[in-house]
């Protein structure tokens, strides 16, 4: 069986790491044979299986496939002078005609029994677009799947736009109970091709890297949040202001550590430093393999305005780290609520007295930790999932 997964890009994040994961899952089965065709780059592409074949997007595809920042950073004038004229022409002519003049010199006649957009399209976004469109318009295969990613109310996904691009998908995969159940509100008459399929995770090989070195040692509490540093979703930009409420109230025996990069990392070390909490609050930056900051650390906190099923909570309680989060539509399938972690509202009121609870009871964080080693996380319904999925005629 040939399978295409059509990527935006392997940046590091969290839907190109799932992506990872579920091509290191997927290449293990002997009947695949796996093609992954993606527009750009990124660091994570060395982490793809050896026996995937990998195509990538022409320079441009991969300017506007890639984040400006990212492109800046290489100092190359050229491939900067390129990226500002795309913004200016996808401004011009819009995302869907931009991307269908690059995608279309992207053809081949190979025919699929299955192709894949991998990548959901982000709304309101110029460029964090596009796979759909290739899938739909420039692959030839039996059957198109389109994988969702995100809470599709939360995430403000446009109706019209969304009927039209999914008409010709014949299975759209979430990757929660819960995000299929309101993607099926959003659109009751694509309900009978709506499915779910969870992340997947390297469990062994998460256990490994966790190992590969001490990050830090040892405090009183330490507390942890990962992900891109940008505030709208990801909400950052709380964690200043959560420590000094615990600040304020002389809870001070505590380090929270932020890893990650992202368009507002500077003003969220900025904020920390102007409310005080600075010495309390450490921006690590973007770091390949958090494995070890996550193990070592007594709680992961996720302030997140909305989720679809993130990968980071799987990979704490893999490491068997307690997890507080916002109530997030798919939080309930991932935590036990007082078991393994806690859930709470994304109000700043709410996410407080929950931290401050279990930095001062840590009896109660060994508790979790136990029940976290007796329930095993496992990869079994995910491999169920797939497999129905690809199999099925």
């Amino acid at each position: 069986m040939k399978i295409l997964f059509v990527a935006q890009n392997f940046q590091m994040g969290g839907i190109q790491k799932a992506l990872i994961n579920t091509l290191k899952e997927v290449s293990l089965y002997k009947q695949y044979e796996i093609d992954v065709f993606t527009f750009g780059k990124g660091e994570l592409m060395k982490d793809i299986p050896p026996n995937v074949n990998v195509h990538t997007g022409n320079l441009l595809l991969q300017l506007i496939a890639t984040p400006f920042a990212e492109v800046k950073k290489r100092q190359n004038v050229w491939h900067v002078t390129l990226r500002l004229l795309c913004m200016i022409v996808v401004r011009l002519i819009g995302s869907n005609h931009l991307y269908a003049i690059l995608l279309k010199t992207h053809r081949n006649n190979r025919v699929y029994d299955i192709a894949i957009s991998y990548f959901n399209d982000v709304p309101h976004n110029y460029f964090n677009q596009g796979t759909n469109l290739f899938v739909d318009k420039f692959v030839q295969a039996n059957r198109k799947f389109a994988w969702i990613h995100t809470d599709p109310l939360k995430a403000d996904f446009h109706y019209d736009r969304c009927v039209k691009t999914y008409k010709n998908f014949d299975r759209l995969l979430c990757v929660s109970e819960a995000c299929k159940q309101n993607l099926i509100n959003f659109l009751p008459q694509y309900k009978d091709k709506i499915q779910v399929v969870y992340n997947f995770f390297p469990i062994d090989e998460i256990k490994e890297l966790a190992w590969q070195y001490t990050p830090f040692e040892k405090g009183p509490i330490d507390l942890i949040s990962i992900g891109r540093i940008e505030n709208a979703t990801k909400r950052f930009h709380l964690i200043p202001h959560l420590c000094k409420l615990l600040k304020d109230s002389s809870i001070c025996h505590f380090r929270w550590r932020i890893l990650g990069d992202g368009p507002d990392l500077l003003q969220n070390k900025r904020l920390a430093f102007e409310l005080g909490v600075d010495d309390v609050v450490e921006f690590v930056g973007e770091c390949h393999n958090p494995y070890p900051f996550i193990r070592q650390s007594d709680v992961l906190i996720l302030t997140s305005a909305y989720e679809g099923y993130p990968m980071v909570i799987g990979e704490a309680l893999i490491l068997d780290t307690p997890v507080i989060t916002t109530n997030f539509a798919a939080a309930g399938e991932q935590i036990s609520d007082g078991q393994n972690g806690f859930i709470t509202s994304e109000n700043v009121e709410d996410l407080y007295p929950i931290i401050a609870h279990v930095i001062e009871n840590a009896d109660k964080l060994q508790r979790m930790k136990r029940f976290i080693e007796e329930n095993q996380y496992t990869n079994r319904r995910a491999q169920e999932q797939l497999v129905l999925e690809f199999d099925a005629k």
